[in-house]
């Protein structure tokens, strides 16, 4: 899946799991080229969909328990993916994985709570004054009055439009000064958010088997970062979040800042990854530099509870740590050359003979 921006900035960054490599980005209006169609998602989705109900999902992965087995229960197959719920949206169901250890995990959740429960995302009618086609709408040039328009994958709307990620674009203000690269926030014009076509109703379990080259569906409308997808990865379906991450406190609970102590053992954890250069099994001839799961410590804030995926938010948080306590060694490190300077200089005084 590829997105591409329509205007505005564009953040993309990659995260390497297992052999495939999954690209995320985030902008003001982004399209997707590539993505798949309503028919293929409804023809590949047959077979595994099952009965399941207008907002379900469908049958369970062959192999997976009748009822979530809870985490830490033994389980025999590595890798089993194992989907329990009936939401649309599968971050509001619990997923479990066979991890390595030969338990099942704690649940796959990338979403939150306060959007749960979920229905299929529709494509009301749209007004007049909406186009035909999201590709026939005019981004970037300028409209009149609030007007949103629904297509199968896209949301567009007539409007101001200030991106808010990775950081937020300041507005613009004369009287403060602020008239370069800032955002008119009085600005009325089209903008929009794409990708695929939506999943059907039922959809694809995620663990369930999917055919080889069949392109994702999405589970909810497209956003400023993209949107919850379901893609057929390794020869079964699974769950793709392209949100934003969330930083902010309001989504946040038992918060609790890191001393020094543990921003040391952070560093030491970092400082212990150990980089090595590979190719992957399935993909170009191209050699890659990273780390590999297997080798890192149990617990390890820069990989998932699942073991099966690089947590990348926590990767780059240890990075910062280190950061962070190297720059308090290096201030303490510059107070004791100067108080040693201090002290030389005055030790050079003393012993200076006297003028006759």
């Amino acid at each position: 899946m590829v997105f591409t921006a329509r205007s505005g900035f564009v953040v993309a960054w990659a995260v390497v799991i297992g052999s495939v490599a999954e690209i995320a980005a985030c902008s003001g209006q982004t399209t997707v080229d590539g993505g798949t169609t309503r028919a293929d998602a409804g023809t590949t989705a047959g077979a595994d969909a099952g009965g399941g109900g207008g907002t379900g999902t469908g049958t369970l992965a062959p192999g997976c328990p009748a009822t979530d087995p809870g985490q830490s229960a033994p389980c025999a197959k590595e890798g089993l993916l194992c989907e329990y719920g009936a939401d649309f949206n599968p971050l509001c169901n619990s997923v479990r994985v066979c991890s390595s250890g030969g338990t099942w995990a704690s649940p796959v959740f990338y979403g939150s709570a306060a959007s749960c429960p979920t229905t299929p995302p529709s494509v009301p009618p749209n007004p007049a004054g909406c186009a035909a086609s999201p590709s026939a709408v005019p981004v970037d040039q300028a409209c009149s009055g609030a007007l949103t328009c629904e297509y199968d994958g896209a949301h567009c709307f007539c409007g101001p439009f200030c991106p808010s990620f990775p950081t937020e674009q300041q507005k613009c203000d004369a009287d403060a000064g602020i008239v370069d690269n800032c955002c008119d926030a009085a600005k009325l014009s089209w903008h929009c958010f794409t990708g695929p076509a939506y999943c059907p109703s039922p959809r694809p379990r995620v663990g369930t088997a999917c055919a080889t080259g069949a392109g994702p569906c999405a589970v909810e409308v497209p956003g400023e970062c993209g949107q919850t997808l379901i893609e057929c990865r390794d020869g079964v379906w699974n769950v793709r979040n392209d949100g934003c991450p969330i930083s902010t406190a309001r989504a946040k609970e038992a918060i609790a800042y890191v001393g020094a102590d543990d921003a040391d053992r952070l560093r030491e954890g970092l400082m212990a990854v150990r980089l090595a250069t590979y190719r992957y099994k399935q993909g170009d001839e191209a050699r890659h530099l990273g780390f590999v799961i297997e080798d890192l410590p149990p617990g390890s804030p820069a990989v998932l509870p699942a073991r099966d995926r690089v947590d990348l938010y926590g990767y780059v948080s240890m990075a910062v740590a280190a950061l962070q306590q190297h720059d308090r060694e290096i201030a303490a490190l510059r107070a004791d050359v100067a108080r040693l300077s201090a002290e030389n200089a005055a030790l050079r005084g003393r012993a200076r003979p006297a003028k006759p």
